[in-house]
């Protein structure tokens, strides 16, 4: 394993919460689009991607991975969405499941464009989330992109700022709830949640 994968273990066994929603950016769309070619259902891959993650910060003092931090996912996703058929399939239901066109079903079939498309969203949802932070007051901008952006604690903020901690808090969460509305149509639920909380 290199270096900076084994700095993300180590992160996430520590409890360090910038290293989570690091590893949350970096994969979190790619892992929605591989799921989707198993369940064949957008909502249902986010669940699926979104339940991954919540058991590796659940499970994150004993985690272990011992191939790639990647690997390590997207054999985790597998893993769920196959699981998750089995399940469908043990309750006679998955024909009913696969013929129903409201979610935007889509085949097994895989396209070697997948993981380029998935970058292409990720870029998108991330110059997206760039515009609305430089929409906001200079001084919700600053203390937003200190303490999201640079990782800096709240106390940090404040003294790079030159402003109380109570100062900061409020900047952040005029940020956040501007943030919030801004990309409530755009973001997933899950994604807004973890970037934003």
């Amino acid at each position: 394993m290199k270096s900076e994968e084994l700095n993300i273990v180590a992160g996430l066994q520590n409890g360090n919460e910038e290293t989570y929603i690091l590893m949350f950016r970096e994969y979190y769309v790619a892992l929605c689009a591989y799921s989707r070619k198993y369940v064949g259902r957008k909502d249902v891959a986010e669940e699926i991607v979104s339940e991954v993650f919540f058991k590796i910060w659940e499970n994150r003092a004993t985690l272990k991975i011992t191939s790639s931090v990647k690997a390590y996912l997207f054999q985790a996703v597998c893993n769920n969405s196959l699981y998750y058929l089995r399940q469908l399939k043990k309750e006679e239901s998955i024909e009913d499941y696969f013929s129903d066109t409201s979610f935007e079903n889509i085949g097994f079939v895989t396209s070697p464009d997948d993981e380029k498309e998935a970058s292409i969203l990720l870029d998108d949802m991330s110059n997206r989330i760039e515009e609305v932070v430089n929409q906001l007051p200079k001084q919700q901008q600053i203390a937003f992109r200190l303490k999201r952006f640079e990782g800096k604690k709240n106390k940090e903020v404040a003294e790079e700022m030159g402003i109380s901690i109570k100062t900061v808090e409020m900047h952040l969460s005029k940020a956040m709830f501007t943030l919030r509305n801004q990309l409530k149509d755009y973001l997933p639920t899950f994604l807004l949640f973890i970037l934003l909380k």
